[in-house]
């Protein structure tokens, strides 16, 4: 039983050969890790009765993956060996009893009560550690469940410890292999050539060489060597440089101040308020600090961007495109690469700087976000501070409050 059209080659041919229970597939992009892992769940299922899951960090993905079954199945006669096929749940039920179920890690406590007799674990190294030790494991303990493990790498967390399992030839139950993405004979060498002339060096090296980084590829480098600035009072003669990020929904307004130097000087964050109280707030500590003000003034920041300039600031809006906050994380990235900012000791943008990703789009391209379900507020701050501190605008001198 396979997809329709599936013919593996040589470098797939090794997980179905293997004899091992633990497979650690340490992939490059494109490498062809789906259609891989759904064919090695199939070729479970001709054992009749078995329970078979693929599980992938969010909804979405496994999603993605039981589509892509679903749609190979109707290419020919394959719907013939389901008994039922359950769109709401992800679920295939085939004629010999054996299902495939389709889950989501990020709620791990949903996954608790089968014996399974394959999983399939996608992008392993983005999932918690706890849904292979506390659920996965124990489930195929009666079964002697088979377990294939497929992922790009994502720094040296568990994924890379049990691939380093599977490198010991005394550790029978575990095998693993390194396929970088030039394994895929349908990948063009020259796109290959394109993301390595135009990714940062370690996005490519993790993506495409598949290689298992010490700092995990994040966004930003020395985030914790560059933390030892103190808040300070404005001092005179210095020049200083705001970033604001406003509140949308559940999110936080964020304010930050740079000074000349490049050093975080003030930090403020709030929600929950109401708009004239965090109006006040603002314009306060800009008028304190005599602040260059850089905020985001798209979509419900301009009429906020005309209130703060009306209001006598110093304020430039920053028009949020796909290309232009790319071009505003990266000038935070070189900034943290090159240790020339420093910031404060906060833990919540401590957090969030290095929690923060980066996604490479179909077209190869790269974008940045907090991971789902968190905020990006304080590095937003950060990185306007940022831009407005390194490229310092021609911003009309205006009466401010006060003077």
């Amino acid at each position: 039983m396979k997809i329709v059209g599936y013919k593996p080659r040589e470098s797939q041919r090794l997980i179905f050969n293997t004899e091992a229970r633990f497979l650690i597939g340490d992939m490059g992009r494109r490498w062809g890790k789906t259609i891989t892992g759904l064919n090695w769940l199939l070729e479970g299922c001709c054992q009749a009765g078995t329970v078979n899951w693929w599980v992938a960090p969010v909804f979405a993905q496994s999603k993605m993956a039981f589509r892509r079954l679903l749609n190979a199945a109707r290419k020919g006669t394959g719907m013939r060996a389901f008994n039922s096929v359950s769109r709401s749940e992800l679920r295939f039920e085939f004629i010999n009893g054996s299902v495939i179920e389709f889950k989501s890690a990020d709620k791990p406590d949903n996954l608790r009560g089968e014996g399974l007799s394959r999983v399939v674990i996608d992008e392993a190294a983005r999932v918690k550690r706890e849904v292979w030790e506390e659920i996965i494991r124990p489930a195929t303990s009666d079964t002697r469940g088979r377990v294939l493990f497929i992922s790009t790498p994502k720094g040296k967390n568990w994924f890379y410890e049990l691939w380093t399992r599977g490198q010991d030839p005394l550790q029978e139950e575990f095998e693993s292999w390194k396929f970088p993405t030039s394994d895929n004979p349908k990948v063009l060498p020259e796109d290959i050539e394109h993301a390595r002339q135009t990714l940062p060096w370690d996005v490519f090296q993790q993506e495409y060489l598949a290689e298992f980084l010490d700092n995990a590829a994040g966004v930003f480098r020395n985030v914790r060597a560059c933390i030892g600035s103190k808040s300070k009072s404005p001092q005179r003669g210095n020049t200083y440089y705001g970033g604001l990020d406003l509140a949308r929904l559940t999110d936080f307004t964020v304010l930050t101040i740079l000074d000349q130097n490049g050093h975080q000087v003030y930090f403020d964050r709030f929600n929950l308020l109401d708009w004239k109280i965090q109006k006040r707030r603002i314009i306060s500590a800009c008028n304190k600090y005599k602040a260059e003000l850089l905020m985001d003034s798209t979509g419900v920041g301009d009429p906020i961007f005309e209130d703060l300039r009306e209001a006598g600031l110093n304020v430039r809006g920053y028009k949020f495109t796909a290309d232009s906050k790319k071009k505003l994380i990266e000038s935070l990235m070189l900034s943290f690469e090159q240790k020339k900012i420093r910031i404060l000791d906060e833990p919540v943008q401590t957090n969030e700087l290095e929690i923060f990703e980066y996604n490479i789009n179909p077209s190869g391209s790269v974008s940045y976000s907090a991971p789902e379900g968190y905020h990006d507020d304080c590095v937003i701050a950060l990185a306007l501070a940022n831009w407005a501190w390194r490229n310092p605008g021609p911003i009309p001198r205006v009466r401010r409050i006060g003077e």
